[in-house]
């Protein structure tokens, strides 16, 4: 199984003493140039010893990509890419990950095409040195408009090459791919399609940045390895982009079963906001749809009726309107004179309501109790109801 795991911090050291070494190799001053560009020269003329059939000498260097190796015979199938600079956690600096993936490539057995016999002899050139551009260009005679384009032109034509001879997986060593890099314009589009890797053999031993303009969810599903190779920093740009230009980008990926719900969810919310800033805002509540009658907390009025007999209605839910229904002490009729309340007759001690006992002349009436209202006043009493008569016992 290919090892893609973070460098380790001897990897982080390493990658970091390569890139200083490489930078102190530089050619400065002008013997330093001159010693560059001597070479070169000895190397053409050792390739085609007669002058007479010389071929220009920017013809000459892209003849070192077709005719040198870019595979090392020493090292496994795994190929490394890479691009850019990134600070690791844990390394001291930042670092170019050319010199990470150097790095791990001596540890893990890495191919990396700056090791190979064509890499390392186009490394030689330091074609992209400005010293060395200008002796070339006064000593050789190459037209300074071709000098000027011809570095990456060399290096691309090199990891195109270097791409096709894959023969297992690849792991590359960046952040965010650009789409104008050599990694992100030739070698990835070359590797997607290669029947030794495709989007399922591309790993990345260096974790995706974070994009505070993205929703978390949207940016952990583009930090997929599948989806990762496939998508280019310039296609969520915050400046140059809308959400649904990225939302047009993403729809048009190949992408694993597993990940097609978050895809096509993914889509779908970029393609609902207008801006940016609108994407990242969390999402409004969903309004609830008007409806008539009282809402969810509020009580529904009850109904007093034939079918609810025991329900009263609130003496404020009409007050100038009478309920006809509700019962006649509820709402005595203001108008009505009450009638006078009936004396109390009280029995004559020592005698008692059983049968055969005397009673007295003037027969007492059963009375409704009244419950009696304290400090009400205005109030009127409501009248009082007429007892059945009792059998035997006459007014």
């Amino acid at each position: 199984m290919t090892d893609v795991s973070p460098p380790t911090p001897d990897e982080l050291a390493r990658a970091i003493a390569l890139e200083a070494a490489y930078e102190a190799s530089k050619p400065r001053t002008p013997e330093e140039v001159a010693a560059v560009t001597e070479r070169i020269g000895a190397d053409w003329a050792a390739e085609y010893p007669d002058p007479k059939n010389r071929p220009p000498l920017l013809d000459f260097i892209r003849g070192v990509v077709d005719s040198r190796s870019v595979t090392r015979a020493d090292r496994g199938d795994v190929r490394a890419f890479w691009s850019w600079r990134s600070q690791p956690e844990g390394a001291a600096r930042d670092v170019s990950h050319r010199f990470l993936a150097q790095a791990c490539g001596e540890s893990r057995g890495y191919q990396v095409l700056e090791e190979t016999e064509a890499g390392q002899k186009l490394d030689s050139y330091y074609l992209w040195e400005p010293g060395v551009q200008d002796a070339l260009v006064e000593d050789y005679g190459v037209p300074r408009a071709d000098m000027k384009d011809f570095p990456p032109e060399i290096w691309k034509a090199a990891s195109l090459k270097y791409a096709k001879e894959s023969t297992g997986p690849a792991v590359a060593f960046a952040a965010d791919i650009g789409a104008g890099s050599v990694l992100g314009g030739i070698e990835m589009p070359e590797l997607l399609v290669h029947k030794n890797v495709g989007k399922e053999g591309v790993r990345f031993p260096l974790p995706l940045p974070r994009h505070e303009h993205l929703p978390a969810a949207i940016d952990e599903l583009i930090s997929d390895e599948a989806l990762r190779c496939q998508v280019r920093m310039e296609d969520f740009d915050a400046k140059k982009t809308t959400p649904a230009q990225f939302a047009a980008k993403l729809a048009a990926l190949d992408v694993p079963e597993h990940l097609k719900e978050a895809h096509a969810a993914a889509v779908a919310r970029l393609n609902a906001a207008e801006t940016y800033p609108e994407l990242a805002a969390p999402p409004a509540e969903l309004a609830e749809p008007e409806v008539d009658g009282p809402g969810p907390t509020e009580p529904a009025p009850q109904q007093v009726g034939a079918d609810q007999p025991g329900l009263q209605e609130p003496a404020t839910a009409q007050p100038d309107l009478p309920d006809p229904k509700a019962p006649e002490t509820e709402q005595p009729a203001p108008e009505a004179p009450a009638p006078p309340q009936p004396e109390r007759k009280v029995l004559v001690h020592g005698h008692s309501f059983v049968v055969g006992a005397d009673l007295p002349q003037v027969p007492t009436r059963p009375t409704r109790p009244v419950q009696a209202v304290a400090g009400m006043h205005g109030w009127t009493p409501p009248a009082v109801e007429t007892a059945p008569k009792s059998q035997g016992i006459e007014q």
